[in-house]
């Protein structure tokens, strides 16, 4: 009741009020409040609402209904709307093994397991290197794919011939790039899958002979053949030699550098040969390798199917030749010297052999020909061939088992070389000894008693430092008294000539030695020259790097120039004076791989070189 009614009722006269229910009690501090009962909760409920009250509750019952319709229809569009990747499946199925050269069929699949339709959808397949598709020429494609709609899958084949070595892995990789129902974003999902080569159908042989000697001519086959149900095209065999063979032949005929075979399209369990006749160089227990390779040839590449390699070593023939030169069989020559041949020779067999004939063949520019000296046999100038027979050489009328022997000869190097152009450089020598037999027994037809023995001999640079003393000199003036007076200061000027003459060297440097009574007044010619001097020990060090060859012959002399003065003393009274020590020069053939040297003599006031004043360097009063 509002308190207003209240007090017209308290002060209305004959006003009637209802009695207490209960006699109130007085409130003290610290008491608590009682809850109303269930029962008067109920009470309190059952009171009837204003109408007022209820047009409140009936519109915040409908913002309330509209609210929950709102946040419904959100999650309900959201679960609509909303996309992820992980629900489309997409994967490979293939052979985990195979054999090369075979079709198999990649079948890539996918799946929609979403609510929104796949649209635009597309796959890019990336088929394994060097094989070869049935469907394209590229080994990465696109496929334009139908849409997928929810729930729905579908799957594609791809054929594809798969090429590769045994235990090789061959992977493939697909990727379904697409775009969910109306959302403006592409999605991508990729799946890989890998196929192991357990064996390869073509096969390539070699077949050589067990031994083989030096010189030797002989006959080699390369078989080939297709294991498989597959044909192959565009196929080739191409063979790496050893060092010191000669194709002399093959059937049918090789092409590029004599050593590839073109085979065009090898059709299934089939098989081919290739015949090889040629000759083999090498030194008594050498390994000869032979690689041979099978494969495609494309677009300049050569993919590779099989492979194979055989070998056999080089063994020592029934009559078996050696030679040395100076004693060695590994020799530089310089020029000027005389190089000592002998040539060794033995039956190694327990069979004689009539008629031996030995030959060498003996070539190079740097040769002198007419220093030539024989103690037997006979030469031929026209073909520059030493021949050793029964007729000058009565021991090789019949070499009986195991029976050795030797012959010898000696021919000089020119000096100088003969450089006339700037080709004219790495001179070497050879000499070619073969012994043969014009007469064998029948035990010995059907083998190849020749033997052979090559010497490649390098001649080296001459490297020369020429050290030279002038008082009258164009490039450094001097100055002081000839001949030097005691307690007089006297110039001179040093030069250091370089000649190079047949090879290319390197890190080349002169050096020497000032002695202490000499004073370096550095002056040098050219000036852009670095010459080292050290004052505490008096040396001098040019270091030159590079020299060609030809320096000095062709080309003009390297040359330095630097001023040296001499103060004598009573003690230098009536001698002559040491102007420089001994030059020494260094340097590294880049041709024979080998550290030259070479020096030159000690330059004093004699001055031997400086023809401009008289030859008397003595120091006088």
């Amino acid at each position: 009741m509002e308190l207003k009614k209240l007090r017209r009722k308290l002060y209305k006269p004959e006003s009637e009020f209802e009695e207490r229910l209960e006699t109130p009690e007085m409130f003290r501090p610290g008491q608590e409040r009682e809850k109303a009962s269930s029962g008067e909760w109920k009470e309190i409920k059952e009171r009837k609402l204003s109408a007022k009250q209820k047009k409140y509750l009936r519109l915040g019952a409908i913002y309330l209904g509209i609210a929950f319709l709102v946040v419904s229809g959100f999650m309900v569009w959201h679960g609509m709307t909303s996309f992820d990747k992980d629900n489309v499946d997409l994967e490979i199925q293939g052979p985990e093994k195979m054999v090369s050269g075979d079709e198999v069929i990649y079948i890539v699949k996918y799946k929609n397991n979403t609510r929104l339709s796949l649209r635009d959808i597309k796959l890019i397949f990336r088929y394994p290197e060097k094989s070869i598709p049935s469907n394209t020429e590229n080994l990465i494609e696109t496929y334009d794919l139908p849409d997928l709609e929810p729930k729905q899958e579908n799957e594609i084949k791809l054929p594809v011939k798969v090429i590769g070595l045994k235990d090789e892995d061959k992977k493939v990789s697909a990727e379904l790039n697409y775009q969910p129902g109306k959302i403006s974003s592409r999605f991508i999902n990729q799946a890989e899958f890998s196929t192991k080569i357990i064996s390869v159908p073509l096969a390539i042989n070699l077949d050589l002979p067990e031994k083989l000697v030096s010189g030797q001519s002989f006959d080699f086959s390369i078989k080939y053949s297709n294991k498989s149900e597959t044909s192959f095209d565009n196929l080739q065999v191409q063979v790496e030699y050893p060092d010191g063979f000669t194709l002399q032949s093959s059937d049918p005929e090789s092409l590029k550098e004599d050593r590839i075979w073109p085979i065009g399209e090898l059709i299934a369990n089939e098989q081919g040969e290739i015949l090889v006749k040629g000759i083999i160089q090498g030194e008594q227990g050498e390994l000869k390798s032979f690689n041979a390779q099978i494969g495609t040839f494309e677009d300049d590449e050569f993919t590779l199917y099989a492979e194979t390699v055989s070998a056999f070593k080089i063994s020592v023939s029934p009559l078996f030749v050696s030679q040395t030169i100076n004693r060695l069989s590994d020799y530089v020559a310089k020029t000027g010297e005389t190089l000592g041949y002998q040539i060794d020779y033995q039956n190694t067999t327990d069979i004689g052999i009539k008629n031996v004939i030995i030959t060498a063949k003996i070539e190079g520019e740097a040769l002198d020909l007419t220093s030539l000296t024989l103690n037997n046999g006979s030469f031929d100038g026209v073909s520059q061939t030493i021949t050793w027979n029964a007729g000058n050489s009565p021991d090789l009328a019949f070499l009986d088992h195991y029976q050795e022997g030797s012959v010898n000869f000696s021919i000089e190097v020119k000096d100088p070389l003969p450089i006339k152009n700037y080709n004219d450089k790495n001179f070497i020598i050879t000499n070619t000894v073969q012994i043969d037999s014009s007469e064998t027994s029948d035990a010995l037809k059907d083998i190849q008693v020749t033997g052979q023995s090559k010497s490649i001999t390098k001649v080296a640079s001459d490297l020369i430092v020429q050290a030279q003393g002038y008082y009258n000199d164009d490039l450094i003036p001097n100055s002081g008294p000839i001949p030097p007076k005691i307690g007089q200061t006297t110039t001179y000027t040093i030069k250091w000539r370089l000649i190079n003459t047949a090879n290319d060297l390197s890190n080349v440097k002169v050096e020497a030695f000032l002695p202490p009574h000499v004073q370096w007044k550095n002056k040098i010619s050219p000036a852009d020259i670095e010459l080292e001097y050290n004052l505490q020990t008096g040396q001098l060090l040019w270091q030159i790097g590079d020299l060609p060859a030809a320096t000095g012959v062709l080309l003009p002399v390297k040359q330095i120039a630097f001023q040296v003065a001499i103060t004598p003393s009573l003690a230098h009274l009536d001698s002559t004076m040491e102007l420089i020590g001994q030059s020494k020069i260094t340097g590294y053939d880049n041709f024979v791989s080998s550290e030259l040297s070479n020096a030159d003599k000690i330059i004093d006031t004699d001055l031997p070189d400086d023809l401009s004043i008289r030859q008397d360097g003595k120091v006088i009063e």
